[in-house]
């Protein structure tokens, strides 16, 4: 049996809670980088990492099993991102270095930087949901499940991400 804190109680993880485990494979990963870009990086996305993994094991029991795992979790990273920032108040803007992945290295494309470039200076609802859908490669309806939105709204928004992109690409080119 494993021991999980949370909040100054103590639970422990007994059969019931096997289930949760095996949904949760796989997902850790694209998780916890989703959680990075959202977070700018900062070294608060683990320790939010953790909170939604805790959140949602304590509520996997009320789980739809018709829903996609994956746009429920997603949903409650978006959720606890949102009280993160709501605490902190902060205005931000993405470095293209950093969206990038290394910091060090040069981005291969100057097309594919424009577009992060500029994708990472979008207001935060437009940005979160062309990373959703572009980078985690979401559907329309999962993102829209994920940010509470209707599937009309995140296709508007996708919308103007790409006219952003497309006259961004349009300026540099001289055109």
């Amino acid at each position: 049996m494993a021991t999980i804190m949370g909040k100054g109680e103590e639970r422990l993880c007994d059969q019931e809670a096997d289930p949760f485990w095996n949904f949760l494979a796989g997902h850790e990963k694209k998780l916890f980088n989703f959680l990075r870009r959202a977070l700018d990086f900062s070294e608060d996305s683990a320790d939010l990492y953790q909170e939604v993994v805790l959140r949602a094991w304590r509520y996997f029991p009320s789980f739809d099993r018709e829903r996609s795992f994956p746009a429920w979790l997603f949903a409650i990273a978006h959720n606890e991102v949102k009280k993160h920032y709501n605490r902190r108040r902060d205005a931000r803007v993405v470095p293209l270095e950093r969206l990038a992945g290394d910091p060090a290295a040069p981005a291969p494309d100057p097309d594919a930087a424009l577009v992060l470039d500029v994708a990472g200076r979008l207001p935060d609802r437009q940005r979160e949901v062309f990373f959703l859908f572009y980078c985690d490669r979401f559907t329309v309806a999962e993102v829209s499940g994920i940010c509470g939105l209707s599937q009309g709204n995140v296709k508007f928004i996708l919308n103007r991400c790409r006219r952003a992109v497309r006259k961004a690409l349009e300026i540099r080119n001289g055109q």
